[in-house]
């Protein structure tokens, strides 16, 4: 009788893993559904040329400014909107200035342009850039050989 009470009051040793797994399967659950919606990518299809000279990595990150083919602005992920109203470009103007204060130069900033975006819509994304003293490279996809 002495030796049941003393089995009852001795500590559990196991340790019960099935509210643990669950815990996991169901963060595991939550990190598989934010993943896609975190990593937002902007289509953008880069026109292609066989120009393949530059090979030199630049000193530092340059800044992206995309165009896609409707003609709305990004500055890196954050958009902007209808390149060719004034209030977006002086958003743009300010948004490339606030980046150049906080780089050393050579600034350069990377203009991916949809290869279906109207001239007209790039022309303000560019002149901003020039008022800004800013290089720029306009991105291009490799054709495949």
């Amino acid at each position: 009788m002495g030796n049941s009470q003393w089995q009852e009051n001795e500590p559990l040793s196991d340790i019960n893993v099935t509210p643990f797994v669950d815990v996991l399967l169901v963060l595991l659950i939550i990190f598989m559904i934010t993943a896609p919606i975190i990593n937002h990518v902007i289509k953008v299809d880069l026109p292609k040329d066989s120009y393949s000279q530059d090979k030199m990595k630049p000193v530092q990150t340059p800044l992206r400014i995309i165009l896609d083919k409707e003609g709305v602005v990004y500055v890196g992920d954050t958009r902007i909107g209808d390149s060719l109203n004034e209030e977006n470009q002086k958003i743009l103007k300010k948004s490339v200035d606030l980046w150049t204060q906080k780089q050393k130069p050579p600034w350069i900033v990377d203009v991916e342009a949809d290869q279906e975006v109207k001239y007209g819509a790039m022309v303000p994304v560019v002149a901003r850039l020039k008022e800004l003293g800013i290089d720029m490279n306009l991105v291009i996809q490799p054709k495949a050989k």
